[in-house]
């Protein structure tokens, strides 16, 4: 006897799923004074929550120096309940920019150099999108398209234009046509496809477009090229790029905006390490490709074969050994299997000093805005990024972050309304004995809830009192509205050396508004 089992729900969008950390991600965000960003649609398509993301960063990174880059996904990865990969990459160009208005760049050459607007791909890029013919060896469902160009995709049926961002290209990796994005890492819940994803990778594959056709359309292979009177021309890697890394992703799980498990109680992260190609403007990229691990996606047969298909409510199996038993799932078939993404605001990336050049540097910066944790989500409060850093002997610390003028007036914290500060300062040393504490020299203590004197014979690094005075009450540069720290790059001292000889240096800090 067949049973079929028709379960009634609610057919829920689903939001909140990817956002970055740090560096500061934008989500489409400037620097509106309110919660909400004011326009989804600016630069890029996040498919995120209006509320996330941070007011404008604007800071720089020294070439070799490491990154650690931070990130929260609401649906689980590395783990058996669904199909992910973690996409980073970054770009730089001259035009590049964050802009001043939140308003969609127009799709118009002259304006697309009004440096109002805020720009990551390039006009000439987009208009190339627009009018080559899209991959019709894509999936895509039951779905409607409006059109035959690479703007239309499963997830983008009616062409709806971000920014100068191309919705085939954002929808799939790797994307088989030259884009100005180099690839850093892919973090996958399956090994495997390692060798595929660094091997076809752009950074080590040539790709190829038609240059020169006549027609009102591009088309998107050889034949169909040197019909319409094109060249099928091949654009060959950077000189330089390796295959990016491929690992494990980390750890994360359903339904949850928050920290993951490769290191407890911290958010999942990967270290950067900063490519020596100096530019003025570069944006850094994390997408979430994401499906459901009820079944193996890359295994036709036996997803067809038991129901799992792309189409509106299917009836599906769920159990192999009893095969009469159907459930109706509730599917939203453009939703279903999807790709969210978060991209930074613009940074510079500097050459090194020439005293410093085989030198390790670490970056140390903020994360989160001010306001309590209701106010703030899906964004984070305040903390320090690293905020546990063992640096060895003879390296480098860049010490740099910066806030907004812009948070809502409401938001909760001390300093006038509508500001978002931050500092460093050591803490007090332990008021009392306690057992299993780390052997060797540290300062502070992370108990303590109060800042050491300035003038303690513990201090912040061993920084001189000037240094430590400007760390603690923020002398400060303030470029159009947002507030930069003078960056701290030092060294530790011989003295410290011959002190702390092979220990780590350890340092107990607490970083507050004001």
């Amino acid at each position: 006897m067949k049973i079929a089992m028709l379960l009634a729900s609610l057919v829920a969008v689903v939001h909140s799923d990817l956002y970055l950390h740090n560096p500061r991600g934008s989500n489409n965000r400037l620097a509106e004074a309110n919660r909400e960003r004011d326009n989804a649609n600016r630069l890029f398509d996040s498919q995120n929550n209006d509320r996330g993301g941070y007011n404008a960063a604007g800071l720089y990174y020294y070439s070799g120096s490491v990154l650690p880059i931070e990130w929260t996904n609401q649906h689980s990865c590395g783990d058996q309940n669904a199909n992910c990969e973690i996409i980073i990459q970054y770009m730089c160009g001259p035009l590049v920019r964050d802009g001043t208005s939140t308003t969609t760049i127009p799709e118009n050459p002259t304006e697309s150099k009004n440096l109002v607007y805020g720009m990551h791909e390039s006009y000439n890029y987009y208009q190339d999108c627009k009018l080559r013919n899209r991959n019709l060896g894509l999936f895509t469902a039951d779905r409607k398209l409006n059109g035959d160009s690479a703007i239309y995709t499963r997830q983008n049926e009616a062409g709806t234009r971000r920014g100068y961002e191309c919705p085939e290209e954002r929808d799939y990796y790797p994307y088989w046509h030259p884009t100005p994005w180099v690839d850093i890492a892919v973090l996958t819940n399956d090994l495997k496809r390692c060798e595929y994803y660094r091997s076809e990778s752009a950074n080590v594959k040539s790709r190829y477009a038609c240059v020169g056709s006549k027609g009102t359309t591009i088309p998107n292979n050889d034949d169909d090229c040197v019909a319409a009177g094109g060249v099928w021309t091949e654009f060959p890697p950077q000189n330089g790029l390796e295959a990016p890394v491929c690992i494990k992703a980390p750890w994360s799980r359903d339904n949850h905006l928050g920290n993951g498990k490769s290191v407890p109680g911290h958010p999942n992260y990967y270290n950067w390490t900063i490519p020596n190609t100096p530019s003025q403007s570069c944006v850094l990229r994390v997408r979430y490709n994401i499906s459901t691990g009820d079944y193996d996606g890359l295994n036709r047969a036996q997803a067809f074969g038991r129901g799992y298909v792309f189409r509106q409510n299917p009836v599906i199996m769920p159990f192999n050994n009893i095969p009469g038993l159907g459930f109706q799932l509730a599917i939203n078939t453009n939703q279903f299997g999807r790709t969210f993404q978060d991209r930074s605001h613009s940074f510079s990336i500097v050459t090194r000093p020439s005293n410093l050049a085989d030198t390790p540097i670490y970056n140390l910066n903020v994360r989160g805005k001010r306001g309590n944790i209701v106010q703030v989500f899906p964004a984070v409060e305040y903390d320090f990024v690293p905020d546990i850093l063992i640096a060895p002997l003879n390296s480098y610390v860049h010490i740099q972050w910066n806030g907004s003028n812009t948070n809502p007036q409401d938001n909760a914290g001390q300093g006038k309304a509508g500001t978002d500060r931050s500092n460093m300062v050591l803490l007090r040393p332990p008021n009392y004995v306690e057992g299993n504490r780390q052997a060797g020299p540290s300062s502070g203590h992370w108990g303590n809830s109060y800042p050491a004197h300035l003038d303690s014979p513990q201090t912040l690094l061993g920084l001189p009192r000037a240094d430590r005075q400007s760390l603690a009450v923020l002398d400060i540069v303030v470029v159009d509205m947002e507030m930069l720290l003078p960056h701290v790059l030092r060294q530790q001292t011989q003295d410290e050396k011959d002190i702390f000889k092979a220990q780590p240096f350890s340092l107990e800090h607490k970083m507050s508004d004001y």
